[in-house]
């Protein structure tokens, strides 16, 4: 995510990332919401053993799909915080570092 063939950062791209990032979280949300509340029960199977066992088998894959969309919300969440924090913190270090070079070959 560099402007050119230098080091500094393209720090608006960085943050556009992380934001990016943290929508992506809020729609794993909405997604999980969605698969634990979406109101399936034995009965929409019919009053069977085949539809008892039908209902345990895809309740069981949704609960376990909620979960792992729950990890990735968590994942995505957790670095959108890290990405816009680099982008923060690295904006104020391109500065420090660009004065430092710049006053290199100052004679004290």
């Amino acid at each position: 995510m560099a402007l050119d063939e230098t080091m500094k950062m393209d720090h608006q791209v960085v943050r556009s990332a992380g934001q990016d990032l943290a929508d992506l979280s809020v729609s794993l949300q909405e997604v999980q919401r969605y698969a634990t509340g979406d109101g399936l029960k034995a009965e929409h199977f019919g009053g069977t053993p085949e539809g008892a066992a039908a209902f345990t088998a895809v309740n069981g894959v949704v609960q376990q799909l909620a979960a792992s969309v729950g990890k990735a919300q968590q994942f995505c969440v957790d670095a959108a915080k890290r990405v816009t924090d680099s982008a923060a913190a690295t904006q104020n270090t391109d500065v420090d570092n660009a004065w430092g070079l710049a006053r290199s070959g100052e004679k004290k």
